[in-house]
């Protein structure tokens, strides 16, 4: 199962449907910008990459932070998206994402840390990883956690996203074909 979790207003919304239109090598402007109302409960997403490639995400809003544990069984990918620009937000995301990777569920899932709204922030990558003390966490996590720096609402990183996600269909088609 592919997840999307992170606080509310992050843009996990606008990255799904961002997923969703992606097109290589399409130029992205801001009149592309999709329309999104915060998530409440779930949403599943169907992305497709080719006619034979295909992925649903379920996408967890922020409120339901409390409970987002009891979606992890069969976690196999975890899209952990936080905002960048928000740094009211910022030790609240390190306490969860370190509450998830603590989850036994979760051991064996491969991780994506989302950083979004890069292009408003006044926070770097390097910045926010010292914070979160994120090299430390990865060097201690049982999870493989790749990190990419976006901008849902230009596009910019989408690209990123959709090769971490294709590589996981792929280790996926590996797996079944063993």
């Amino acid at each position: 199962m592919y997840l999307m979790v992170g606080p509310t207003g992050v843009g996990k919304t606008m990255l799904l449907k961002r997923l969703q239109a992606y097109i290589p090598g399409k130029e992205v402007t801001e009149a592309d910008l999709p329309s999104t109302i915060p998530t409440v409960g779930t949403n599943l997403v169907n992305v497709t990459f080719s006619k034979k490639s295909e992925i649903t995400v379920r996408e967890l809003g922020g409120a339901m932070a409390p409970i987002w544990s009891s979606y992890y069984k069969g976690c196999k990918y975890l899209m952990f998206v936080v905002d960048l620009s928000n740094r009211m937000q910022l030790s609240a995301v390190c306490v969860q994402l370190v509450r998830a990777l603590s989850s036994t569920d979760l051991q064996y899932s491969n991780v994506l840390l989302v950083m979004n709204k890069h292009d408003i922030s006044n926070i770097s990558k390097m910045e926010f990883m010292s914070l979160c003390m994120l090299n430390e966490i990865q060097q201690h996590a049982c999870q493989k956690i790749d990190f990419v720096l976006i901008s849902a609402k230009t596009g910019e990183g989408i690209s990123d996203v959709v090769k971490w996600l294709q590589d996981a269909v792929l280790r996926d088609q590996k797996m079944e074909s063993s």
